[in-house]
């Protein structure tokens, strides 16, 4: 068996020009050889594109935030407890520090404000680390005026690909304006309206 392709080697007796023909017609085989390994490349990659890593991860943390939020409005300190991570820490106002998910149960286990909303105002991520910035909303209740405020929550992606938060911080509105009797049903309504207004815009 000859060690060369077939056509690899012209008849020396054949004349120039019929030697110059086999090269030509070799030269585009391998060109649309070429070209269709290139071609099947992109047909394998131009199928439905990827979401963008951080809009994957913004999406993930957005789930983050929906768990919360439920299991706020539950009353549900388990719950809460498992959407942090092992070393996380709680910045209440007026209030120590909290640290470890242990210590974040039972923080939370003291109770939770019933009526609280929240609503993300934008998500930052980079890598393994994302930050929401948002606004919440507690209603009046017998004791207390409604309440709105702002929080930072910190996530960071762990081993196992799951999104945490590391910190949790959250202050009230300052509101120097002495109230007038009469003031708080209007004010509460405005507040809760600034807060859904804030859900309807969020990402």
């Amino acid at each position: 068996m000859s060690p060369h392709p077939s056509g690899a080697l012209a008849d020396p007796a054949a004349p120039a020009s019929a030697r110059l023909s086999t090269a030509h017609r070799r030269v585009p085989q391998a060109v649309l050889a070429s070209w269709v390994a290139w071609l099947a490349l992109c047909l394998t990659g131009c199928g439905a594109a990827p979401s963008p890593p951080d809009q994957s991860a913004k999406r993930k943390i957005e789930n983050v935030m929906q768990s919360y939020s439920r299991a706020y409005r539950s009353n549900d300190p388990d719950a809460m407890a498992a959407l942090y991570a092992d070393g996380a820490m709680l910045l209440p106002p007026g209030h120590e520090l909290v640290k470890g998910r242990d210590s974040v149960r039972a923080f939370w286990s003291r109770g939770m404000e019933a009526g609280f909303e929240m609503a993300t105002v934008s998500i930052e991520v980079s890598g393994d680390a994302g930050y929401v910035v948002g606004r919440y909303y507690v209603p009046p209740d017998d004791e207390d005026d409604a309440e709105t405020g702002k929080y930072i929550i910190a996530l960071r992606r762990e081993r196992d690909g799951v999104w945490r938060i590391t910190a949790d911080i959250w202050n009230a509105d300052d509101d120097d304006e002495p109230e007038q009797p009469g003031d708080s049903t209007g004010r509460s309504v405005a507040l809760v309206d600034q807060v859904r207004e804030t859900i309807t815009q969020s990402p």
